[in-house]
C-alpha cells in the first residue's frame, strides 16, 4: 500500500531515518547522537518528509531574532526530483515566520541551487574553500519575506 508523503515535525522516532539521510547525502554526516541533541535545542527547527512511516527526506533551521539559517537539507536519493525538498522548505518557511532566510550550498550543488532560485533565494557572496571532502567554495544565499 502506497501512502501520501507528510511533512512533520521531527521527533526521536525519526532520528535512525534521518542519520541514514545524513550517511547517503553528506560526506561529514551528523550521527544519531547529534541529532538527538537537536530535539534539546530550542533555535533548532526540523521537518521530516515521511513516506510509509520512514523519514525520507529532511530540513534544520536554526531560527534566532526574526531571522533563519537552514543548516541542512536532504532527500534520500531515490525521492530526489519529486518536489520533497520544496514541500520541506516551503513548509519550514510557514511555520516559522521570519524577516528573511540564509543558507550557504556547494558551488557545484546545481539542483539545490536552481531549487533555492525557483524559492526566490537571491546569491550574497561565496566563501572560498567552504567545504572540504571535497574541498569547494559555498554560495551563499538570502531570501527575504
Amino acid at each position: 500500500m502506497v501512502t501520501i508523503m507528510e511533512i512533520k515535525e521531527f521527533s526521536s522516532e525519526y532520528i535512525k531515518d534521518v542519520a541514514e539521510i545524513e550517511r547517503q547525502c553528506f560526506s561529514n554526516p551528523w550521527n544519531e547522537t547529534v541529532l538527538a541533541g537537536e530535539l534539546q535545542n530550542e533555535c533548532s527547527h526540523i521537518y521530516v518528509a515521511v513516506e510509509n512511516s520512514r523519514a525520507v527526506g529532511y530540513a534544520m533551521l536554526y531560527v534566532v531574532c526574526g531571522e533563519a539559517d537552514i543548516i541542512r537539507v536532504a532527500v534520500l536519493p531515490d525521492f530526489r526530483r519529486s518536489g520533497t525538498a520544496r514541500s520541506l522548505l516551503l513548509k519550514s518557511f510557514e511555520n516559522n515566520k521570519t524577516d528573511s532566510v540564509f543558507l550557504d550550498v556547494r558551488e557545484s550543488n546545481a539542483p539545490a541551487i536552481h531549487l533555492y532560485k525557483s524559492l526566490g533565494f537571491m546569491d550574497t557572496g561565496i566563501r572560498k574553500d567552504y567545504y572540504s571532502n571535497p574541498t569547494e567554495n559555498a554560495i551563499l544565499m538570502k531570501k527575504e519575506f
